[in-house]
């Protein structure tokens, strides 16, 4: 057996380059054949890189997996900063903050399913780092927004861990369940017209189970007819 020739260290640009090469290429088959399942030679082909690449720049393929929801959090994560920082209405900013996240799982859609995998044991180390890479930044961002709104009378006091569970399972629940929206509603695929109903009807919903009894409506007004 011919061991696989490991490269040199190379320049710290150059390095990141190819990792970036190598991620872009896993999530592009990842959402192309809507599985994580996706073996590293296929990622290295994809990427016109030697395999052995995937192993020099991320060790295993659960690396690989950790690296790419690494780099879809940072941005998604960066984006909630900036939310928070805004100056809107409570309701408002938890408005946008929910219809971000299923822009986010839209945008990956295999995010939800590597999030999944490297959670399953929660003992792990792999799914303590995970935690603090993205679960706990929505769920600070969420009960910031959280108690904003009580303070202003625009939400009604709830828990934020309940709150936080039925809000992620609502946002990514269009996209992990797929084979019920083929065999039960014959829809084959998510497209960006269809995440974006979905949006504006699980926030409404979501809203509306927020709002104190005596706030004002905050239903975002209809999009005009194309």
């Amino acid at each position: 057996m011919v061991t696989p020739r490991i490269p040199p260290r190379r320049a710290d640009a150059e390095t990141a380059d190819t990792a970036q090469q190598l991620l872009a290429a896993a999530a592009t088959l990842m959402s192309e054949r809507n599985t994580i399942d996706v073996p590293v030679a296929d990622v290295a082909a994809r990427a016109k890189l030697n395999a052995a690449l995937v192993n020099y720049y991320f060790r295993t393929k659960t690396g690989l997996h950790i690296a790419l929801v690494k780099r879809d959090a940072t941005q998604a994560v960066a984006e909630m900063q900036r939310l928070l920082a805004m100056d809107l209405s409570a309701a408002e900013k938890m408005r946008r903050h929910l219809s971000g996240m299923i822009r986010t799982f839209f945008r990956f859609p295999y995010l939800y399913r590597l999030l999944r995998a490297l959670l399953r044991d929660a003992d792990s180390t792999v799914a303590r780092e995970i935690t603090e890479v993205f679960n706990r930044p929505v769920v600070e961002t969420q009960r910031a927004i959280l108690a904003e709104g009580v303070a202003a009378g625009e939400f009604r006091p709830v828990d934020p861990m309940f709150f936080h569970l039925c809000a992620v399972g609502a946002c990514d629940h269009l996209f992990a369940e797929q084979s019920t929206l083929r065999w039960t509603f014959g829809v084959e695929a998510v497209d960006e017209d269809l995440s974006r109903r979905y949006a504006d009807g699980a926030v409404d919903l979501l809203m509306n189970g927020l709002a104190a009894p005596d706030a004002p409506s905050r239903r975002a007004p209809a999009p005009p007819p194309e």
